[in-house]
């Protein structure tokens, strides 16, 4: 049977998880993620999470699902992705991390791209010290020597990633998008390259850099495959949308 001290010690415990379970007032929610409470309102505004109010004059107070639903908020944001973008990925694990995958892509493609201007302005440095014009220099910045090995990287990961032949894009991946498992690849394709409709044509192939560009022709849009090559290996790859009009 239980005892007196038992009893006590129930009550007490069942007053703790009554109390875990209460919504937390907006105040202490900002003290412990370090947010402000019109952050937290806006977020409301958009419809990002959800907040407690008894009444109209009643202090607003969150649950701990919306609670984590706001550290999952703070968390994207730190990440670089937009309101917009957190909004489409809050309720779906997966679809977080592709769009972390396409955000991961675009800083490379923006690295690679400032890598390239650097080194022209490197060079007109180098032209402006000799005393030379720097405008020629504009004449002498070619592409990569190994321009040929480069498209032809970037049409066959484009070839491979089109015909779901993921064991033998692996070859053309860097370490990092080898990690990846063949579901991911997969999912990209069902969200990205499905909804286009049946596939029409390889459109125009192009390159900026070591970045291989390829357009893809679909029924109902246009798909932009870039992919950044260097030597025989794709650092990474991003679609893009386009307007067949």
């Amino acid at each position: 049977p239980f005892t007196s001290n038992m009893m006590k010690g129930v009550s007490r415990l069942s007053t703790r998880l009554i109390d875990m379970e209460k919504p937390t007032a907006i105040n202490e929610v900002c003290k412990r993620l370090g947010m402000t409470s019109r952050t937290i309102r806006y977020y409301e505004q958009l419809g990002l999470l959800r907040t407690i109010r008894d009444s109209r004059t009643a202090p607003r107070r969150l649950d701990e699902e919306n609670i984590e639903r706001l550290q999952k908020i703070r968390f994207l944001r730190k990440l670089g992705l937009a309101l917009d973008e957190i909004a489409q990925v809050i309720d779906s694990d997966t679809k977080a991390r592709e769009m972390i995958f396409n955000k991961t892509a675009e800083l490379k493609a923006e690295i690679a791209s400032l890598a390239d201007r650097i080194g022209l302005l490197e060079e007109v440095l180098d032209a402006a010290e000799k005393g030379g014009n720097i405008y020629a220099v504009e004449q002498t910045v070619g592409l990569p020597s190994d321009t040929d090995e480069l498209l032809r990287v970037g049409a066959a990961v484009t070839s491979l990633l089109l015909e779901c032949r993921y064991e033998e894009l692996r070859q053309y991946l860097s370490t990092e998008l080898r990690s990846m498992p063949d579901s991911f690849f997969a999912s990209c394709w069902e969200s990205h390259l499905k909804p286009c409709g049946y596939f029409v044509a390889v459109g125009e192939q192009s390159i900026s850099g070591h970045t291989v560009i390829n357009r893809l022709v679909f029924e109902k849009r246009g798909v932009i495959v870039k992919t950044d090559v260097y030597g025989k290996i794709a650092a990474t790859l991003l679609l893009q949308y386009y307007n067949l009009k």
